[in-house]
């Protein structure tokens, strides 16, 4: 137990001086998200005490493996309290007790605000931020996903937020106190539904047994011996998938005019493609799709994960004391040790003296970083970075935005383009592209020739990090390899996100978000009660790498501050975080605990589920978590003959309850029943699709949404950063860069070109400021 994983991959540096190894913290409540965000303090090297009794064995074995548990005594000497509640506000608040001390709270629901005394559980908090509403059945009731992933993602922000006070503390000396709440970090991670909305007034539903949004195949799909996950979303993976499962015929159809009416169509390819599929090999369908870089993994059960030989291979899984096997290293630092077991303060931790204000636009003020990445799990680490005051330059290549023509077909299937209109500019227009763009610069660079690739390397010793999303062939196909980038720069912070990381034997494999959530055990833990397993309407390892990414940063950066260690390599493999999210269930797995797929209910949770309200398509959430909950639904609902009745007699006789409960809120207005069992101590939550969220008055309250104005695209509303830092908040300054509106900046003030040099670049098209045509 406790293997030292700084240099599986990442080189073989030994150095022991880290900034979290110098940290006592203490963790007191009882939320997931409080608990996972004291885990990775504690696995990446911090002293870590819970306040507390014993929690369930499968929670302890993940979460508590590396910390001490003790009193309260340690308080008033922490450097970070984490506070946190799982289903309520928090009761007593602690407040810190040393101008150093960093507090972080999470909860349910933002401290002030109309919702700020309401309770919750994951399925309430997916439900009041939109997410409920992307998954499941169009033709059923909603359905929730991973158990306690929300409220992983919750724990994962607020360690972001906290490691950003620490940086704060690092240079001013300063604590504060860092706040987050499971409805502001969810309504965060929506990769477009809220766009859509803000854009075009589109509504994003759930689309069925797939990820939900524009393209198709990308889902779950069933073949001969097991099930596979695809996610085919550019036309040129379209035509190698039609080629080969001998589908071409569906492009001579009359309805079809171009590829994209095929990847939109996705009754006209399912119809097909489902029926080939269903005859063949599991085994067989990967290695052929993979082998013509299509995005395909297979959707494995606990016991393919803990077998699976890509993971073994790179020796992720870690044994406790108990013999269970825990998941590895969420990212790996190249400088900085990853371990199971509780650790003890090696110091104290080193604070400077700047001033506050230079730091105003958020911690990491002063940082500079290269941005090369692309979709969402990447942007989104970088855009973290950004709304916490880094300057953020995009280095674009001229293909990753849009063509210069979009064909409307593309525009009306996504919802990405204001008012439906691809414009002039679609390029600049796309909300997609622009909502991870937020806060950046950007140069457009043509990597693929040898002047493009100059015109990096000038670049690199002018930065703190570069981050990109490649798979790992890549930045050595361009010759920027990790040597290369150390040789320009052996300062840099280099961060790399492969689906799979930079060894074993799916190193290469093409991988998305809807692939690696079925190969990492998400698929099969979600699913209708006792039904096949089923796609989540969010692609998670996307956000949960980005976030995780995000953090791996944050920790290089205070190495260097406080330690002065400069040169790191972080690999965050896709995966591998993924698993990190499940991973009490996989620890549950092994302890005999029973995995199944409950739909909508949970064990210990009596009743729990989606139930209809009056309109279309309208439905409540609702939980009944204790005694008292049980109730308030019974007074809400009229039921004085129900009131005697325990947990075990309510899990017992669920289904009675759920068709009981499904007659009483089919004939309610769901906000106004939302409210009602709030007021009565139930956890409770409207079913909100997008425009809810977006006009959500508690969001509203705490000024969640940001408006920001375009020059191409006009003025919209997006999240902002979902942990509010007390002195030195994360900041909203620009609108996304239009494609090269900083390619003078980069090339004139960071490369020191000469004028004559650069006006050579712009006329081979080296540099650009739109897609090559």
């Amino acid at each position: 137990m406790g293997r030292d994983r700084r240099s599986q991959g990442l080189g073989n540096d030994s150095v022991t001086d880290t900034a979290l190894e110098s940290l006592l913290v203490v963790e007191i409540g009882d939320s997931v998200a409080g608990a996972y965000a004291g885990k990775l303090f504690a696995d990446y090297g911090s002293e870590v005490h819970v306040v507390g009794g014993d929690a369930p064995l499968e929670r302890r074995n993940f979460f508590d493996a590396s910390k001490h548990r003790s009193g309260s005594e340690l308080l008033s000497n922490a450097d970070i309290v984490i506070q946190s509640s799982g289903t309520g506000p928090i009761e007593l608040v602690y407040e810190p007790s040393l101008p150093q001390q960093i507090v972080l709270r999470i909860s349910p629901f933002a401290s002030s605000g109309p919702y700020a005394t309401w309770r919750s559980t994951d399925l309430v908090d997916a439900a009041i931020a939109g997410h409920l509403r992307l998954s499941g059945s169009p033709t059923r009731e909603p359905l929730s996903g991973v158990p306690d992933i929300v409220h992983m993602a919750a724990g994962i922000t607020g360690f972001i937020g906290a490691l950003a006070a620490l940086m704060t503390r690092a240079r001013t000396g300063r604590g504060q106190i860092v706040e987050t709440s499971h409805q502001e970090v969810i309504a965060a991670l929506h990769q477009f539904s809220l766009l859509r909305y803000t854009h075009n007034g589109a509504i994003l539903n759930r689309m069925g047994n797939r990820y939900s949004g524009p393209g198709t195949p990308i889902g779950a799909y069933e073949c001969a011996d097991g099930w596979i996950g695809l996610a085919i979303s550019q036309s040129d993976q379209m035509e190698r998938l039609l080629e080969a499962t001998g589908l071409t015929y569906l492009l001579d159809r009359e309805e079809v005019e171009t590829i994209y009416d095929v990847m939109t169509n996705q009754e006209l390819l399912d119809g097909a493609l489902v029926p080939y599929l269903r005859n063949q090999a599991r085994s067989d369908l990967v290695e052929l799709f993979q082998a013509l870089r299509l995005p395909v993994a297979p959707i494995s059960t606990m016991d393919d994960l803990l077998a699976d030989p890509h993971l073994n291979d790179r020796n992720f899984w870690e044994s406790d004391t108990d013999g269970v096997r825990l998941p590895g290293p969420p990212f790996r630092l190249s400088h900085h040790e990853w371990a199971i077991g509780p650790k003890q303060r090696k110091r104290s931790f080193r604070s400077g003296d700047e001033p506050l204000n230079r730091l105003k636009d958020g911690p990491l003020s002063g940082i500079r970083i290269l941005d090369m990445t692309r979709v969402w799990a990447g942007p989104l680490a970088a855009r973290i970075l950004a709304d916490l005051g880094a300057e953020v330059l995009m280095t674009e290549v001229p293909w990753t935005r849009t063509p210069l023509e979009v064909p409307q077909s593309l525009v009306d299937s996504t919802h990405f383009f204001p008012d439906d209109e691809a414009g002039d500019q679609p390029w600049n227009r796309n909300g997609f592209h622009n909502k991870y763009a937020n806060n950046k610069l950007s140069t457009v660079i043509e990597l693929d020739k040898a002047e493009g690739r100059e015109l990096f390397a000038a670049l690199v010793p002018k930065v703190d990090v570069v981050i990109e999303n490649y798979a790992p062939r890549v930045m050595p196909n361009f010759d920027l390899s990790e040597s290369t980038l150390r040789e320009l720069n052996p300062d840099l912070t280099y961060v790399t996100m492969p689906g799979y990381g930079r060894s074993g034997p799916n190193s290469d494999w093409v991988a998305y978000g809807p692939t690696i959530d079925g190969h990492a055990g998400h698929t099969s833990l979600t699913g209708y009660r006792n039904d096949i397993p089923w796609k989540c309407g969010i692609a998670w390892p996307d956000p949960t790498a980005g976030l995780h990414a995000a953090a791996a940063s944050i920790v290089a950066l205070l190495d260097r501050q406080c330690c002065g260690t400069t040169g790191q390599t972080i690999e965050v493999a896709q995966v591998e975080t993924a698993i990190n999210m499940i991973g009490q269930h996989v620890v549950a797995f092994q302890l005999d605990a029973p995995i199944k797929r409950w739909g909508n209910r949970r064990p210990g949770r009596a009743p729990q589920g989606v139930y209809p309200c009056k309109g279309q398509d309208r439905w409540i959430a609702i939980s009944v978590v204790d005694d008292a909950s049980w109730l308030g639904l019974c007074e809400v609902a009229g039921w004085g003959d129900l009131q005697q009745l325990d947990v075990d007699q309510r899990w017992e006789r669920h289904d009675e309850l759920d068709t009981r409960l499904a007659s009483f809120t089919v004939g309610q207005e769901d906000r106004s029943l939302m409210t009602a069992l709030q007021i009565a101590g139930v956890p409770a939550g409207a079913v909100f699709d997008a425009a809810d969220v977006v006009n959500d008055p508690q969001l509203q309250s705490i000024g969640f949404f940001v408006p920001l104005s375009h020059p191409v695209a006009g003025t919209h509303v997006w999240p902002r950063f979902a942990a509010r830092l007390e002195l030195t908040p994360a900041t909203m300054r620009r609108a996304a860069a239009t494609m090269g509106e900083h390619n003078e900046y980069a090339a004139l003030d960071l490369a020191e070109l000469s004028r004559s040099q650069y006006e050579a670049l712009l006329k081979q098209g080296i540099v650009r400021t739109e897609p090559p045509g």
